[in-house]
């Protein structure tokens, strides 16, 4: 039984925000050892900030504090180099929300992307404004536009996170998060 169904056209844009996501959920120790390095640079730049050492300092860790996805980004614009260089389009993709798994379909060809991902199989799930994000592992995911739920968001939403024991994350406001929790709520299967 097909629950959801949806398809996801990429752009430029959507690497980005796909790389960012997967940034923010698997590179965890990267972000505390980057916000640590920034912070003592900072510090100790203000400290000495007469000399042209500390001066040097407070540059680099602006830099380090402003440049969270300076990697992400380039690993998402290799990929859109790599696929226009190459003269293909961009990728689509059909999925299917099915009891236990998630079939992924490659468009236009219509052809079935391996086997199905089944939900236990799930590391992490992320959301953002316009996506929910669902990785097969560290190094991939797939990316769900809300707009394609129309008003079944909330009952997709509390449907992946029932099926994969997971909750999506979110950077959001706490009010928001409460809100949305409170609505995902009445939709638990």
């Amino acid at each position: 039984m097909i629950h959801y169904q949806t398809t996801m056209q990429h752009t430029e844009k959507t690497f980005e925000l796909l790389a960012h996501m997967q940034y923010d959920l698997f590179c965890k120790g990267n972000q505390v050892s980057r916000s640590l390095i920034s912070t003592a640079a900072l510090i100790v730049g203000v400290l000495n900030f007469t000399e042209w050492w500390g001066a040097l300092l407070l540059l680099y860790g602006s830099f380090m504090m402003s440049s969270k996805y300076a990697s992400a980004n380039r690993t998402a614009h290799k990929i859109v180099k790599g696929i226009k260089d190459a003269g293909l389009e961009f990728p689509a993709s059909r999925y299917l929300f099915r009891d236990n798994a998630m079939e992924i379909i490659a468009m236009p060809e219509n052809t079935t992307l391996g086997e199905p991902l089944a939900y236990s199989d799930i590391p992490d799930i992320g959301e953002d404004g316009d996506y929910f994000y669902i990785f097969r592992n560290q190094y991939g995911g797939y990316m769900i536009p809300k707009k394609e739920l129309g008003k079944k968001e909330d009952e997709f939403r509390a449907f992946i996170e029932s099926k994969t024991g997971k909750s999506f994350k979110i950077k959001a406001a706490p009010i928001v998060k409460l809100l949305r929790n409170a609505a995902a709520k009445k939709y638990k299967h």
